[in-house]
């Protein structure tokens, strides 16, 4: 398995410098963007080619909290496409499906009870983040995958709250 954050020759760390994640990536990719192999021999066009899907892979994920907190716990020897199946708490389950109901049903919200509702997913999605890092950083691995599975499924809500939101504006 790569390791993303060496890539970007990065200490594995949940918080990271957005701004010099993004500034390594551009110097990266000036370095070995295929089009600057474009006269070389085939093979150095393929390496070069391999190199920039490399690093376009490791930015993705580096860049998305809940890919590169995931991508943490591979590094810690989880298998992320087994905890992907796991269930989460039907409690926190549950709470998911009320509030992805009232975001199929935005268009239909008041602009406060909107304001309301996205409010509550940010939050939450917030405080699942913290608590991912709370536990990854104390070498809790056990309960930051539980609160990894809580996160990628409020990624999703997240994004489908940010979909909703386009579609009234």
């Amino acid at each position: 398995m790569a390791n993303y954050f060496q890539s970007f020759d990065l200490t594995p760390s949940f918080a990271l410098d957005q701004a010099a994640l993004e500034a390594r990536y551009e110097q990266l990719m000036v370095l070995c963007h295929p089009d600057k192999f474009a006269g070389a021999a085939m093979f150095e066009q393929r390496a070069a080619a391999k190199r920039a899907a490399d690093i376009n892979e490791a930015y993705g994920v580096l860049r998305h909290a809940v890919r590169r907190a995931g991508h943490l716990l591979e590094l810690r020897g989880v298998d992320i496409q087994q905890l992907e199946r796991q269930p989460a708490s039907p409690d926190f389950l549950f709470e998911q499906m009320m509030l992805r109901e009232r975001v199929q049903d935005f268009e239909s919200l008041t602009s406060t009870e909107a304001s309301t509702l996205a409010s509550d997913i940010e939050s939450a999605y917030s405080e699942t983040q913290n608590a991912f890092v709370t536990h990854y950083d104390r070498g809790d691995i056990s309960g930051a995958c539980a609160k990894w599975v809580e996160f990628h499924f409020q990624q999703k809500l997240l994004d489908e709250l940010v979909s909703a939101q386009r579609q009234v504006a």
